[in-house]
C-alpha cells in the first residue's frame, strides 16, 4: 500500500438540533441574543484516521453509534460541523439498498443514471455494461422495472454497477449481507481484485467475523467518539466486551458456600521456558480477569513453533482471577495468513469440566490439544475467556447457538497470543506426504468402482470351448 492516505478524516464533528417541537424551530429562527430552543447532539464528535490505498478498512459499533452519519460523510453526502475530510475523486457508496435507483426505470436504464451519479461518462459505462450484467447474472430482469426487483437482485445489480465502474473509495454499509454465499464469494473475490489496484474498501458490517476476516484495520465508534482505532481482530475483540461489560457474578447465597475444591492440579504444565511473550498481543480485558500466561508445545510437552501435517499442538492458558465469577468458559481460536478463522473451539464445545463458581485471586488453567489437520502454512492463535451462569450452564444444551452466545459475558480475549507453521511430513508419510489439500482435513473416507464398457468382454482372456 502507499504511504500517503487515499481518505484523511481529521477531527470530525457533526452535531443536530433537536426540537421539541415545530414551535420552537420557530422560535429558533426569530431567536436574537443567542438563546437556543434546541438541544445539541452530537452525532460524531473528534473522529480521526486514515486510509491507504489498497486498504480494507472495517466501521464497527452498535446501533446509535455514528457509523451511518461518518459514511455520510465520508461520502459527501452530508458536511462535517467540525473537522476535514479528503476523498478521492471517485468515490461510490452503497449506503442503502437500491439507493439511488429509479423504481420506474428498467435496470439497465439504472446503470446509467448509477454511472451518471458517479461521474462515469455514459461511454465508460456503456464499455463496461457487458461486465456489469454478467457479474449482476439477473438475465432477462435487466430489462424490467426496478420496482419489481427482489432484494437479492437489487443488491445483485448495485453491486456490480458500483464495483464494474472501478471507484478510487468504495464503501460498502451491511449490503453483502443479502446475498446468498455464492454471490458473496464473488463480491469479496472482486473486492480483493479492487484493492489490488489501490481501491480502497470501507465494509461497515455487524457481521464481526467478516470484520475481522477482511479487514486490516477496523474503527470502533461508540457513543459518536473513537473506543479503538487498530488492527481490526483487537476491534472486534473489544467491541464484544461490550459497553461497560458486566460478569456473571455469584449471588449473594454463594457467600454462604465453601470454596470449591480444586481439580486438575495434577495436569501436566509447561515449563518456563515454553511460555510465549504476550506483549505484542491485542489484549481486551474486562478487569474481572487476566490472561497472563500461554505456551504452545508438542505433545510430550516441548515449545515447538514448527508442526509436521497432522501433529497434535498443545496450548496451555492461564488466567488470574480478580473478581468472582460463576462458569468460565474458554477457548482458543487458529487463524490462517489470510485472515480466516480456521478452527475455534472452547470448553463447553469439548465439554470438559469446569468449576461452577470461581472466587477472587484463584487461577484458571486450561489445556487444549489440537491435531493439526491443516493446509501447509503459517498461522496465528487466539485465547479467550468467558463467563455465564450456574442456570445457563446446566441448560446449555437445550439453548440455540445464538441464545447461548449471548448469555456469555467476555472477560478476555487475546488475538495473535503466538504463532507457528505447518510443515510436511518427514516421517510415516504414507500413502502420500500431503494429506489434504485446502485449508482443513474433514473426518471421511472414499471409494471406488471399476465397471468395464458394456460392449468389452468381461472376461477377455477366457477361450471359447
Amino acid at each position: 500500500m502507499s504511504s500517503s492516505p487515499l481518505v484523511s478524516v481529521e477531527g470530525v464533528g457533526k452535531v443536530y438540533h433537536l426540537y421539541q417541537s415545530p414551535r420552537d424551530r420557530l422560535r429558533q429562527l426569530l431567536a436574537v441574543g443567542g438563546r437556543r430552543f434546541y438541544k445539541e447532539h452530537w452525532a460524531l464528535r473528534d473522529v480521526s484516521f486514515d486510509i491507504a490505498p489498497g486498504e480494507a478498512f472495517g466501521i464497527i459499533g452498535r446501533n446509535g453509534a455514528g457509523k451511518s452519519t461518518l459514511l455520510q460523510v465520508m461520502a459527501g453526502v452530508l458536511q462535517p460541523t467540525l473537522g476535514r475530510v479528503e476523498t478521492p475523486g471517485r468515490v461510490a457508496a452503497l449506503l442503502e439498498l437500491g439507493s439511488g435507483f429509479k423504481p420506474d426505470f428498467t435496470g439497465r436504464q439504472n446503470v446509467f443514471v448509477n454511472a451518471a451519479v458517479l461521474g462515469v461518462p455514459r461511454r465508460v459505462a456503456q464499455e463496461r455494461l457487458d461486465d456489469i450484467l454478467a457479474f449482476a447474472d439477473i438475465g432477462a430482469h435487466i430489462d424490467q422495472p426496478v420496482r419489481t426487483y427482489s432484494s437479492g437482485m437489487f443488491l445483485r445489480l448495485a453491486f456490480a454497477v458500483t464495483i464494474c465502474l472501478e471507484p478510487e473509495l468504495l464503501i460498502v454499509d451491511e449490503a453483502l449481507a443479502v446475498g446468498d454465499v455464492f454471490f458473496r464469494q464473488r463480491c469479496y473475490a472482486r473486492l480483493r481484485q479492487l484493492m489490488d489496484k489501490g481501491v480502497a474498501v470501507v465494509l461497515v458490517s455487524h457481521a464481526m467475523n467478516d470484520v475481522a476476516q477482511f479487514c486490516s484495520r477496523a474503527l470502533y465508534l461508540e457513543r459518536g467518539g473513537v473506543k479503538f482505532l487498530g488492527p481490526a481482530m483487537d476491534a472486534v475483540k473489544i467491541y464484544m466486551l461490550g459497553p461497560g461489560s458486566a460478569c456473571p457474578a455469584p449471588s449473594g447465597l454463594d457467600a454462604e458456600l465453601p470454596a470449591p475444591e480444586p481439580f486438575g492440579e495434577d495436569a501436566p504444565w509447561p515449563a518456563p521456558e515454553a511460555f510465549l511473550d504476550l506483549s505484542a498481543a491485542g489484549r481486551a480485558e474486562s478487569g474481572f480477569a487476566v490472561c497472563e500466561a500461554v505456551a504452545l508445545t508438542d505433545c510430550s510437552g516441548r515449545p515447538c513453533r514448527a508442526f509436521e501435517q497432522g501433529a497434535t499442538a498443545r496450548f496451555c492458558v492461564e488466567y488470574h482471577v480478580r473478581e468472582p465469577l460463576e462458569v468460565p468458559v474458554a477457548g482458543v481460536e487458529i487463524v490462517s495468513e489470510q485472515g480466516v478463522i480456521v478452527f475455534g473451539k472452547n470448553t463447553l464445545q469439548y465439554d470438559c469440566r469446569v468449576p461452577e463458581s470461581v472466587p477472587a485471586g484463584s487461577r484458571l488453567r486450561f489445556i487444549y490439544e489440537v491435531k493439526l489437520d491443516l493446509g501447509i502454512g503459517e498461522y496465528a492463535f487466539g485465547v479467550g475467556l468467558t463467563a455465564m451462569t450456574r442456570e445457563d450452564f446446566a441448560r446449555r444444551a437445550e439453548m440455540t447457538h445464538p441464545e447461548l452466545d449471548s448469555r456469555n459475558a467476555v472477560l478476555s480475549a487475546l488475538s495473535n497470543a503466538g504463532s507457528f507453521s505447518v510443515v510436511f511430513r518427514t516421517t510415516d508419510t504414507a500413502p502420500v506426504q500431503l494429506t489434504h489439500h485446502g485449508a482443513a482435513n474433514l473426518p471421511g473416507n472414499a471409494s471406488t468402482a471399476f465397471l468395464p464398457p458394456r460392449d468389452q468382454d468381461p472376461n477377455p482372456h477366457c477361450e471359447s470351448a
